[in-house]
C-alpha cells in the first residue's frame, strides 16, 4: 500500500476512536430502588463521578419504616 493509504486509514480510525470517545452514551446509570411504593418521601443517596471519558451515577433509595 502506498503512504497516502496509510495515512487516509489513520485518519478514518483516529476520527472513528474521538467519535466513540465523545458520545454521551459512555456512562453507567446504577439505581437501587428499594423503598416501599406507598412511601410518598423515602430516603435517597445520590452521586455521580465524571472523569471525562466516562461518568458513574448511582442512585439509592430506601423507607425508614418497613410496612408490613
Amino acid at each position: 500500500m502506498d503512504r497516502r493509504r496509510i495515512r487516509i486509514g489513520i485518519a478514518a480510525v483516529t476520527a472513528l476512536a474521538l467519535v466513540a470517545l465523545v458520545s454521551p452514551h459512555n456512562r453507567a446509570d446504577i439505581r437501587i430502588l428499594t423503598h416501599d411504593k406507598s412511601d410518598l418521601n423515602p430516603h435517597k443517596m445520590q452521586a455521580a463521578i465524571d472523569v471525562g471519558l466516562v461518568a458513574i451515577s448511582v442512585l439509592v433509595t430506601w423507607s425508614a419504616k418497613i410496612v408490613r
